[in-house]
């Protein structure tokens, strides 16, 4: 074989890594993610303000140098998971703008797709790990008191904009750390 018959191999290689780099580049998705949770609502905060919470952001853990590419990819799919489920599960403010909601869930849908197919499986969390399974209970804990502040709340619109507020912070923090392990 002839270093020119191997030409075409090698392009197709580069080409389906160069594409499969692409895939797995979530920064794009979530920044229009964020831009898309800031247009939703035009509501002042400040009347909102008296109904505040700390939902107590599980940043220990989450963002040490020690994370390993494979559980951050884990960790961002856990995260978009769990904002999907809020957001399908609890009816949004009718206030908010139905469009952009819609399109919110459908690119969260499809960032999850994404990471599924980079990965090449069912993005999982890697073994057994004490350490990993404690980061998984934790995000869901997160979520879940997310969740209950809502009901809490009586899905009130200042509640959701509480909320919206607190998964756009979510959004940074994922931002961050898709352009920290980005190809």
């Amino acid at each position: 074989m002839t270093s020119w018959s191997l030409l075409p191999i090698a392009l197709v290689l580069l080409c389906s890594n160069i594409l499969c780099s692409l895939s797995c580049d979530l920064t794009q998705g979530l920044q229009q993610d964020f831009l898309l949770l800031n247009q939703m609502s035009t509501f002042s905060l400040v009347p909102c303000l008296k109904d505040g919470t700390n939902f107590n952001f599980p940043m220990e853990g989450l963002e040490g140098s020690q994370l390993q590419r494979e559980e951050a990819t884990a960790i961002v799919h856990e995260m978009l998971h769990q904002i999907l489920i809020l957001f399908n599960q609890n009816a949004a403010p009718v206030a908010w703008n139905q469009i952009q909601f819609k399109d919110l869930c459908i690119g969260l849908d499809h960032q999850l797709d994404q990471l599924e197919r980079c990965l090449g499986q069912q993005v999982q969390w890697e073994g057994p790990s004490l350490e990993s399974e404690t980061l998984r209970l934790t995000l869901k804990s997160y979520f879940q008191g997310i969740s209950q502040y809502l009901e809490g709340k009586g899905y009130s619109r200042c509640a959701w904009e509480i909320t919206r507020v607190e998964i756009r912070r979510v959004f940074l923090f994922l931002s961050k750390l898709a352009r920290k392990f980005k190809d």
